[in-house]
């Protein structure tokens, strides 16, 4: 049971775009950062509670670093729309 990725937020600075999206699996809530489209980071949660708390600090602590959310039918970073 592998479950489509739901984006829980986006968070851009100068030309870099960081995203957390989360998913269904068979032992859990998998959460994953990625930093410009790549997954730099993966956790995985028992409950979605915990889940949630944990993306929340993560970007809260980004946006302590100057990151700003991006609105969520923005195009991403390095993406050209013709």
């Amino acid at each position: 049971m592998n479950d489509e990725p739901t984006i829980l937020w986006r968070l851009r600075r100068d030309d870099q775009e960081v995203s957390c999206q989360a998913r269904l699996v068979p032992y859990g809530i998998e959460v994953d950062i990625a930093r410009g489209g790549a997954v730099v980071l993966t956790r995985v949660f028992e409950t979605d509670d915990e889940a949630l708390a944990w993306a929340c600090e993560k970007r809260a602590a980004r946006e302590a670093q100057g990151w700003r959310a991006l609105p969520p039918d923005s195009p991403p970073v390095n993406v050209r729309v013709v």
